[in-house]
């Protein structure tokens, strides 16, 4: 054995000089010696398969990292072995390979030396995917060579090493502590099949977690789906007693399958996300992804719901991207029917997207079915993404959840608890949309354009602009578990095969989507874009001096560090000068040059625009904003008084931006705020600790206050224009939808006098949320006629008004609600 050794090293020594010169893996985590734990404890590494090419490799990583030599001996509880790696899955024979029946015999001496004996072994599972790792560009030869279930033979691992040397990913996993494993007392060969049992499951965990689910029984998930007892049901009730007509309803399942159901290839999921690189390089200066380590915590052992904001087709595209690149499971991705157009639908569909209808009302045996496959995609492991919003954003707002997909999943996971769910926010921010102008057209009142085919390749010509970057944050993971037993402790005696929903299911998915969307908002990226479009939209005409728009945008940046909206958050690394010259390379903002200082200034049209990018970071700041309102109109205020008025406006606040504090928290909130405007010069105190001044008039800090406060004047306007059409009709005379409509076309009415730069300033679902929000608060009431009541109370809410808007625009909004009783609306 050791003559053999001996003659081998030079072929060994000689094979790894030209693997050095070939292969060079992508190594994770980026410091694996962190993940030794133990100074004094002996390691030994463990490979799924082994192989000559795996062996270099892990020699090549360790050597890079520091780590001690896979080929080097070491000793364990006396005994001293002759390489410090392990192969779970050995194959025996020269020419004809075959897996071995007795395991590894390395491993089972070691678990044999370890037996009654206190000395600990590390054990660190190393896992290598040829052709998984998406550094480099791949001709269709080398996609047939990367990374799948098989097992690879010598000839398909040779091609596979030859065309993926530069191309593949290393992945070092948290260490085994073998005495963890093996308890005292337990006889080694039982204690042998456990270690052996652990590594393959982790293995296995871990391939899933990658390259995704084996795929070998797609084939009969049709034939599944049909057997559930939810679909059977539904045949039943469809086609009663009569054969035909159940022939003809199973008929229908197959093809309800067909039309929902995703046709994953690896191979067609490379090729896509080879052009997306080409894509994100062409049109993006790069993305920005932070967190990532949150997703690799829980992809190994549980089942990822990613459930993002909604900005841009390119989402999903975006995310499978990622998920690929950081070596994690591309997801089946929930896509709507209108995506299922010619040529693009079956591409969508072999990449990982199953298609739903827009609407399952009055087609019990469609619902069912898909019901039934969401089930099966779920028991089986694979990760899955959604737009909980149901469709894209054209305001830049996060949209109301919807609960279909949410209760489909939930009640999936509760009838058949397998592997643990967690659903995981994700936030998209984006300097430029392909989608912007079309959203605000539509927001100005013009039909929402379908997807198409011809409208796909008119917007090509898109590509040719510069989109700056594109920033993607994981929010915190939401445990299903921990929010069903917060919700519902007995859960699990609802489990057991019956898919008759619970009727606590609306609790769990209503909370279950307010959490999601706040996570998204917790994770928000505050980009240089939105962060100019922020400070230059609170000026009247969107014009303002080169130093003053670096005051403000200094100010904005210390005061989202100081009163921090979520640690999960980020800032642009730029200064202020950095981000105002990335205005002006992404044509968002101009120059004109002065004497007495440049001005910086936006078009008209630009500014529309921006309100989106505004908006999403709008909740960022909201409560301060809020206080530096109080102080528009009027020099000074109570602490007291200031908190009434928080609290007065918060629920609205907190509908529309989806804001993580609950209404017991409030107080404490706006007494943070405060203390952050008085650090930064921006209230005072007066005699009285708790009597709070503005700044003197005329004062920079003066000016920098009320250009805060005007982000949130918005959304006070449309709260008094709601109270004073309330107020002027009387108690009793508007239904719901009459007085939405009329302040839809109030608010239109004001934009156009004033100039307000906002097509979402009159959004329907705007007012409509805050009205029914009136209701929750039970400030109105719906009578028998269905009509609103109120009390005396909504007059004084109207009077808290005069503290935030000036009188011009109080006038204003009061002569429109006697004018709407002269319109027919």
């Amino acid at each position: 054995m050791n003559i053999a050794r001996f003659m081998f090293r030079p072929l060994y020594w000689l094979a790894g000089k030209l693997f050095a010169v070939w292969a060079r893996p992508a190594i994770q985590p980026e410091s694996p010696a962190e993940l030794i734990t133990s100074d004094s404890a002996a390691v030994c590494y463990v490979l799924e398969t082994g192989g000559l090419a795996d062996l270099l490799a892990l020699e090549r990583a360790c050597a890079r990292h520091g780590l001690p030599s896979p080929n080097e001996s070491f000793e364990f509880c006396g005994e001293r072995f002759s390489r410090r790696f392990v192969v779970l899955r050995p194959s025996r024979g020269f020419i004809f390979r075959r897996p071995s029946t007795t395991g590894s015999i390395l491993l089972r001496s070691l678990v044999d030396a370890a037996e009654n004996n206190s000395e600990d072994l590390l054990l660190i599972p190393v896992a290598i995917y040829w052709g998984r790792s998406p550094d480099k560009e791949r001709s269709l030869l080398k996609l047939l060579f990367a990374e799948n279930w098989d097992v690879a033979g010598r000839t398909r691992k040779f091609f596979a090493t030859v065309l993926h040397g530069r191309n593949t990913l290393l992945r070092f996993s948290h260490v085994l502590a073998l005495s963890s494993i093996v308890q005292s007392g337990l006889e080694s060969r039982i204690a042998f099949r456990k270690v052996s049992r652990i590594l393959r499951v982790h293995f296995r965990q871990r391939r899933a977690a990658t390259v995704g689910p084996d795929l070998s029984h797609r084939r009969t998930m049709s034939r599944q789906i049909l057997l559930a007892p939810g679909v059977r049901r539904a045949i039943a009730a469809e086609a009663g007693d009569d054969p035909e007509k159940r022939e003809a309803a199973e008929r229908k399942v197959h093809e309800y399958v067909q039309e929902i159901a995703a046709d994953i290839s690896y191979p067609t999921i490379r090729v896509i996300l080879r052009f997306l690189r080409w894509l994100w390089n062409r049109i993006y200066d790069g993305i920005e992804l932070t967190h990532i380590e949150r997703l690799r915590d829980v992809a190994k052992e549980k089942v990822i719901v990613y459930a993002p904001c909604h900005r841009s087709h390119f989402d999903y595209l975006l995310l499978s991207y990622i998920c690929y690149e950081e070596g994690l499971q591309v997801p089946h991705i929930a896509a709507g029917i209108n995506l299922n157009m010619p040529f693009v639908g079956p591409i969508l569909r072999r990449g990982g997207a199953f298609f739903l209808r827009r609407s399952f009302k009055g087609n019990r045996l469609y619902a069912t079915v898909f019901d039934a496959y969401l089930y099966q995609i779920l028991a089986r492991g694979y990760s899955i993404e959604y737009f909980v919003e149901g469709g894209r954003s054209r305001t830049g707002r996060l949209l109301r959840p919807k609960g279909g997909l949410l209760a489909m999943t939930v009640n999936s996971y509760v009838q058949d608890p397998k592997r643990p769910i967690v659903f995981v926010p994700i936030y998209f921010g984006y300097e430029k949309l392909i989608e912007g102008g079309s959203f605000i057209s539509e927001l100005g009142g013009a039909e929402k354009q379908k997807e198409s085919l011809f409208g796909l390749i008119r917007s090509v010509k898109s590509l040719r602009e510069n989109f700056g970057r594109v920033y993607v944050n994981i929010g915190e993971p939401i445990e299903l578990d921990a929010l069903l037993d917060n919700i519902r402790p007995d859960w699990r005696q609802s489990s057991g095969g019956d898919s008759e929903r619970p009727a606590w299911l609306n609790e769990v998915v209503d909370r279950l989507g307010r959490d999601i969307m706040r996570g998204v908002n917790s994770a928000a990226a505050v980009t240089p874009i939105s962060l100019l479009a922020y400070v230059l939209l609170a000026t009247p005409r969107q014009k303002i001096g080169a130093e003053e728009l670096k005051s403000q945008l200094q100010l904005s940046l210390e005061l989202l560090g100081q009163f921090r909206f979520s640690d999960s958050m980020t800032l642009p690394d730029m200064n202020t000068e950095e981000i105002i010259a990335h205005g002006e390379k992404l044509d968002v903002i101009s120059r004109t040059t002065h004497p007495m200082g440049d001005v910086i200034h936006m078009t008209e049209s630009t500014a529309v625009l921006m309100t989106y990018f505004r908006n999403n970071i709008l909740h960022l700041l909201a409560v301060p904003a809020s206080v530096a309102c109080c102080f528009i109109q009027g020099r000074q205020l109570e602490h007291a008084e200031l908190q009434r008025l928080i609290r007065l406006i918060y629920p609205f606040m907190q509908k529309e931006l989806f804001l993580q504090w609950d209404d017991d928290e409030v107080d404490d909130v706006t007494t943070t705020a405060i203390e952050t405007l008085v650090d930064h010069g921006l209230l005072m105190r007066g005699k009285r600790k708790s009597l709070l001044e503005r700044p003197p008039d005329g004062s920079a800090q003066a000016y920098q206050l009320m250009m805060l406060g005007q982000a949130m004047v918005p959304m006070l306007q449309r709260f008094y224009l709601v109270i004073a059409i309330l107020v002027q009709h009387g108690s009793g005379t508007l239904s719901r939808v009459r007085l939405e409509r009329m302040c839809e076309l109030s608010a239109e009415r004001l934009s156009m006098i004033y100039g307000l730069h906002s097509p979402d300033f009159f959004n329907k679902t705007l007012f409509h949320d805050f009205i029914r929000k009136l209701q929750e608060q039970e400030v109105l009431r719906r009578n028998g006629n269905g009509l609103l009541d109120f009390d005396e109370d909504v007059v004084g809410i109207g009077a808290d008004a005069r503290l935030v808007l000036g009188e011009e625009i109080r006038h204003s909004i009061l002569s429109l609600a006697v004018a709407e009783d002269q319109v027919n609306v």
